[in-house]
């Protein structure tokens, strides 16, 4: 009888080792990774492994990154940091040693932004993640390519810019967005959040991304193409004064500058009216001054300044102050300077107003910019999350 019950308690104990093995091949044992936010132009500290989302922190022993010159591995990498952390949770979710040295690894960061802040949930939180995959990757498009692959992931990048906006410092405000996801991303994917909300933190930038879709719709902005050139007629300055309801955020803009259409709304006008985003090399920016003339801004889509890509078609690009003094010298379409009011994607911008239309301005960029002038959309270049915007615009 002993001997017997001393079999049948060495089988129990077999079978519970055998669970908590199973168990843990079967989930990332990320529960041990803690964030900081470092300071920028800092190296990562230490003395142990660390996991850099998004930004490059010098030193750390694993990059999850798309960021110039990233040293991400290939099994890892894609278009966005955040896409790169779903696919390290893939990996340690099937278990087994690759990755598996950074399953306590410090996860750290040296700037705030929508990409940076779901790469981090996703090494904090894998399996949460995973279950918003999806959600995850349109939200880091919006906000770092100006995608609006969905409704929820535009709320979603508009909700974790302002939680940035209403703290002051990084570290602050990852702390505020980290906690404040797991209810978010539930509210977004069970399609409870509601729009129209008041207190609902994205807000502001939805409704600024919604008036910029409806300006497009309704004609008060419009879109046209010129060889791989996209032509945005933006919201005149009178048109943005006289209207009823001005769109969000122009006032943010110095005096005397040009308004801007959100950069998601611009990705929706392409994808929905033009037809055509993915063969789209440059977008042009046009404001009508009337008697002042036009303002132009040229820049590249909002993925063109990621050299490393793997579902979107990399975007070959001049350099802006050259490309600037060959319109000048060209003649006849004003005075341009190197930059813009699109930050990572400007390449050059009017000096001011001019006299010469959009069309000019275009013949004359076809002229000195030889990767804008041939339409393509090779294979394979069009990403699968952005194959469906909704189409519907809020009355």
């Amino acid at each position: 009888g002993l001997a017997h019950a001393q079999r049948a308690m060495r089988v129990r104990l077999r079978s519970a080792c055998c669970l908590i093995v199973l168990a843990a091949k079967a989930r990332p044992t990320a529960a041990l990774r803690h964030f900081r936010c470092v300071p920028y132009g800092e190296r990562a500290p230490a003395g142990g492994a660390t996991i850099t989302c998004d930004g490059r922190v010098p030193g750390a022993t694993l990059e999850l990154t798309h960021w110039t010159d990233n040293e991400t591995p290939d099994d890892l990498y894609a278009d966005t940091s955040t896409e790169c952390a779903l696919r390290l949770a893939r990996i340690r979710r099937v278990g087994g040693t690759a990755y598996a040295d950074h399953d306590d690894a410090l996860v750290i960061n040296n700037h705030f932004d929508t990409d940076g802040v779901l790469s981090a949930y996703a090494c904090l939180h894998p399996e949460a993640a995973l279950r918003h995959a999806s959600l995850l990757a349109d939200g880091a498009a919006a906000g770092d390519f100006g995608e609006w692959s969905s409704d929820a992931g535009v709320r979603l990048d508009a909700a974790i810019e302002a939680i940035g906006g209403a703290h002051g410092g990084d570290p602050a405000a990852y702390d505020a967005a980290l906690a404040a996801l797991p209810a978010l991303l539930a509210s977004l994917e069970a399609d409870s959040a509601d729009a129209a909300d008041e207190e609902a933190p994205w807000r502001d930038g939805w409704g600024a991304a919604l008036a910029g879709w409806q300006a497009l719709a309704s004609g008060d902005a419009s879109l046209s193409r010129a060889g791989a050139i996209a032509v945005l007629r933006e919201p005149s300055p009178k048109e943005e004064a006289e209207s009823s309801e001005p769109l969000p955020g122009a006032g943010k803009r110095s005096p005397g500058e040009c308004p801007r259409l959100p950069a998601v709304a611009l990705h929706r006008g392409l994808t929905q009216l033009l037809g055509a985003p993915f063969g789209i090399r440059r977008v042009l920016r046009a404001t009508d001054g009337g008697a002042r003339g036009w303002r132009y801004e040229y820049e590249t889509p909002g993925h063109g300044w990621v050299k490393r890509l793997v579902t979107r078609e990399p975007v070959a690009a001049p350099e802006g102050g050259a490309l600037a003094e060959s319109l000048t010298a060209l003649g006849g379409v004003g005075t341009w300077r190197k930059g813009g009011g699109g930050g990572l994607i400007s390449l050059c911008a009017s000096d001011g107003w001019v006299d010469a239309p959009p069309d000019a301005v275009c013949e004359a960029l076809l002229a000195c910019d030889e990767a804008a002038q041939e339409y393509v959309v090779r294979p394979g270049s069009c990403p699968a999350q952005c194959g469906a915007v909704e189409s519907w615009v809020e009355s």
